[in-house]
């Protein structure tokens, strides 16, 4: 990266392609492809070590939650945050409480240009 703090602008250029999800058949449905990025890999070094830097300080200043972080956190997985949930559960039915989960499908949320007002 130049002295002037400009990220180079064939850094930012990613080359798409189009991956046919495993299991399906030619298909016309947008749904059925994955979308891979080939970037430039001075873009992608630099972001390595940019965000080494950034997870370094965040774990030395204990700005995450360790103990309720799963996401974004190496080592960790859905089975990680799953095996709390079950614990959280476990430890309140042998303590005698109700504890309720709130589990909600977003998939479709955040899509655009697909809704319609009436």
């Amino acid at each position: 990266m130049p002295k002037n703090g400009i990220f180079p602008e064939r850094w930012k250029k990613a080359k798409i392609i189009q991956i046919m999800k495993p299991g399906t058949q030619t298909c016309e449905e947008v749904t059925k492809y994955r979308p891979i990025s080939l970037l430039n890999v001075g873009g992608k070094i630099l972001e390595r070590a940019l965000i080494n830097r950034i997870n370094h300080y965040m774990y030395s200043m204990e700005f995450l939650n360790k103990k309720n972080q799963y996401g974004f956190i190496p080592q960790t997985s859905t089975t990680d945050a799953i095996m709390a949930l079950k614990e959280f559960v476990q430890e309140g039915f042998s303590k005698g409480e109700i504890r309720a989960i709130v589990s909600l499908d977003v998939e479709g949320a955040f899509r655009s240009g697909e809704t319609e007002i009436q």
